[in-house]
C-alpha cells in the first residue's frame, strides 16, 4: 500500500523566511544566525567542474545508441503582500514577482539529470525597513553556495537560487542520486519529526517546491513496497549529517524506521507510519534526539506528531494534527521575530511543547475552492487563522488569496498580534 503524500501545494506557511513576507512593525534587527557564511565552502565553480567530469565519465560509458531526452517546466507569478498590526493602523506594502525554472535530461533508461532555478525580484517597505533583508534572501545554507544577489538596492533585491542540481543514476533494484536535492521523509502533514534534513515552512506557501540538501542518496527496492535508503549531507558550516531509512509495508500499513547522526551533534533515531481506517487516513511519526556531548548542548528531546484527514461524501475535507516537542518545554518567546522568521530544524518544529492544528478545505465548484487553517499554542495563549480562496482563471493560470493572523502572548506577558495578506497570480508552463 502506497501512503498518502501531502498535496502539492498548500495555502499556509512556519516559522522560517517567507519569500515575499513584510517585515513586522518595529523589526530592525536581523538575528546573527542568518548572516554567517562559512569561508570554506564549495564555490560556484568548482561545483561545475566537479559536476562537468561526472558528466563525462557516466556519459562516455554509456551505449551510444541511447535515447537523449529533455524538458523544461517552470511558473510565473506575481504577488502582492500587506502586513499590519491593526487594520486602521501602519500597512507594510512589499510586492514578490517570482520565476521558477527546471530543467530535467535523461540518457537511456539509467541516468537523469536536473537543474532548478529560482528568480525573485523584490520591492517594498521591508528592504527599506529590514536591515539586512539582502543578506537574509541571498543566504544558501547548503555546503556549495549557489544564492545570489544580483541586484540589491534600498528598495528591490533581485535574487538568483539553484535549489535543485542532481544527477539521478537507477539500475535495477538501485537509485543512487547525487547533488542538490529534496530528502523527503516525511509522513505528516503539517510537521514532520522525521524530516531530518529538509526540516520545511508550513506558512511558507509560495515555495511549495521545498528547500534541498547538498547530498548523496542511496536506495535499494527488495520489492515494491520495501526499500532501503542511505543519505548524507553537509551544511554551510561544513557539518556532517547521516541517516539511514527502511520502509516497508506491513497489514495494510506503511512503516518506517529511522536512524543516523545531524550535524555532528547529536544521535538521531525515529519512525513514522501511515494507512487507512475505513475512509479515515491516519499517520504519525515520532524522533528522539540525544546530543552527543551534554556539555553545551540541548537536552535529550522526543518530538512526535499525528494527524487524521478526512473527505466527506460531500467533499469537504477535514484535517487534525498535533505536535509535542520535548525540545520546546523551555524555550522562550521575546517577539514576532523570532516567532516566524526562526531557522527550523527537528529541534525547533515549534516554541510550544502542545500545538493543534486543524484544517477544512471545500471545491466550491470545479474551478473555486476554499480553505481554512488554524492553529493552537496553549503555552503561548494564542493562535493562528489562516483562510484562503483559490481560482483557476484558465487551465494553467490561478489566482489566489491568503491571509495570515497570528496572536501570541510574549515572555514579557504583552499579547502580539499580526496580520498578513496576500493577492497572487500564477502562470504555469
Amino acid at each position: 500500500m502506497r501512503r498518502k503524500r501531502r498535496p502539492e501545494e498548500q495555502h499556509q506557511h512556519a516559522f522560517v523566511v517567507c519569500d515575499g513576507v513584510p517585515a513586522f512593525a518595529g523589526m530592525t534587527t536581523l538575528r546573527g544566525s542568518f548572516l554567517v557564511r562559512h569561508v570554506s565552502r564549495v564555490s560556484s565553480f568548482d561545483l561545475l567542474l566537479r559536476l562537468s567530469i561526472l558528466f563525462f565519465v557516466l556519459f562516455s560509458s554509456l551505449p551510444a545508441r541511447a535515447q537523449f531526452t529533455a524538458s523544461a517546466s517552470g511558473y510565473l507569478s506575481d504577488m502582492e503582500s500587506a502586513m499590519f498590526e491593526k487594520i486602521d493602523g501602519h500597512w507594510t506594502i512589499d510586492n514578490l514577482l517570482h520565476n521558477r525554472l527546471n530543467f530535467k535530461a535523461g540518457y537511456g533508461s539509467h541516468i537523469n539529470a536536473a537543474v532548478e532555478v529560482r528568480n525573485r525580484f523584490f520591492y517594498g517597505e521591508t528592504i527599506r525597513n529590514f536591515p539586512g533583508y539582502d543578506q537574509m534572501i541571498g543566504l544558501d545554507r547548503g555546503l556549495i553556495d549557489m544564492s545570489w544577489n544580483l541586484i540589491s538596492d534600498t528598495s528591490f533585491i533581485m535574487n538568483t537560487a539553484i535549489d535543485r542540481a542532481y544527477i539521478d543514476i537507477n539500475y535495477g533494484k538501485f537509485q543512487a542520486i547525487l547533488g542538490r536535492q529534496r530528502i523527503n521523509w516525511g509522513m505528516n502533514y503539517v510537521w514532520n519529526p522525521n524530516d531530518i534534513f529538509n526540516a520545511y515552512s508550513f506558512f511558507d506557501f509560495d515555495y511549495v517546491e521545498r528547500p534541498g540538501s547538498d547530498a548523496i542518496r542511496l536506495q535499494y527496492y527488495f520489492t515494491p513496497s520495501a526499500h532501503l535508503e542511505l543519505a548524507a549531507k553537509m551544511n554551510s558550516f561544513n557539518q556532517l549529517s547521516y541517516a539511514g531509512l527502511f520502509r516497508f509495508s506491513l497489514a495494510g500499513y506503511d512503516f518506517q524506521l529511522l536512524g543516523g547522526q545531524l550535524e555532528e551533534k547529536e544521535w538521531v533515531a525515529g519512525g513514522g507510519f501511515s494507512g487507512y481506517i475505513g475512509p479515515v487516513s491516519l499517520n504519525g511519526e515520532i524522533t528522539y534526539l540525544q546530543p552527543r556531548r551534554m556539555i553545551s548542548h540541548p537536552e535529550p528531546a522526543i518530538i512526535a506528531g499525528g494527524g487524521i484527514s478526512y473527505l466527506t461524501p460531500f467533499e469537504l475535507n477535514v484535517q487534525l494534527e498535533y505536535l509535542y516537542n520535548q525540545a520546546a518545554e523551555n524555550s522562550t518567546l521575546n517577539n514576532f521575530t523570532d516567532f516566524y522568521y526562526r531557522n527550523l530544524s527537528v529541534r525547533d518544529l515549534s516554541f510550544a511543547p502542545h500545538t493543534f492544528f486543524a484544517n477544512l478545505s471545500y471545491p466550491f465548484t470545479p474551478l473555486f475552492s476554499g480553505g481554512l487553517a488554524a492553529m493552537f499554542f496553549p503555552k503561548l495563549n494564542g493562535f493562528f487563522a489562516g483562510p484562503s480562496l483559490d481560482l483557476s482563471l484558465r487551465n494553467n493560470l490561478d489566482l489566489s488569496l491568503i491571509v495570515q493572523h497570528f496572536a501570541i502572548e510574549l515572555q514579557s506577558g504583552s499579547v502580539q498580534k499580526a496580520t498578513l495578506g496576500f493577492l497572487r497570480v500564477k502562470w504555469s508552463f
